[in-house]
């Protein structure tokens, strides 16, 4: 009697996780965040704080999960191959320029140590008149990470506000209004 109450018990837990692996399926697995800005200065003032990892401190807005998080460059100063990462007591995060066409784009790749993160985008600059238009495009899929399905709109919306900060704060760098 007791084994058979642990049994069906053992197969309602597995039932229900089935069934809410099922559902997460009906969820969206891709995203892509696109977020841009004009900024009023030349490309060739603009690009070197999107080409250098260095230089993004001045101007990203990290959202990162603790304050204890440190930086470490890595690869040449800018361009493609130079990379920050960011280790932490949680995860350590690498964020990595992939390609770089100067004064035109990059694109990166954003990963986690334990490989269970992985985020592809482009920065492009061009110019628009006498400013500078900058297009981020970040992109990605979950996979079949069920509570990254499930929390994968509201996670690419702070994505999206975070970009948004950081545009602003690179157009107030760029234009030479500091932070």
């Amino acid at each position: 009697m007791i084994i058979t109450r642990i049994r069906n018990t053992f197969i309602g837990i597995a039932l229900f996780i089935l069934l809410v692996f099922l559902f997460s399926l009906l969820f969206e697995n891709q995203f892509v965040v696109s977020k841009s800005v004009s900024i009023k200065a030349p490309v060739d003032s603009v690009f070197p704080y999107i080409n250098s990892p260095e230089k993004w401190n001045q101007w990203m807005s990290w959202q990162l999960p603790d304050t204890n998080y440190k930086y470490i460059f890595s690869g040449p100063a800018a361009g493609e191959n130079s990379a920050i990462v960011m280790k932490g007591p949680l995860v350590d995060i690498t964020f990595k320029i992939t390609s770089s066409q100067i004064n035109k784009a990059i694109r990166y790749e954003i990963t986690t140590a334990d490989g269970e993160f992985r985020t592809d985008g482009d920065i492009v600059v061009k110019p628009v008149g006498n400013t500078t238009q900058v297009i981020w495009v970040d992109s990605g899929d979950v996979g079949y990470n069920s509570f990254a399905r499930f929390s994968l709109k509201s996670v690419t919306e702070r994505q999206g506000a975070d970009m948004q900060v950081s545009l602003q704060k690179l157009k107030k760098v760029a234009e030479g209004k500091g932070e």
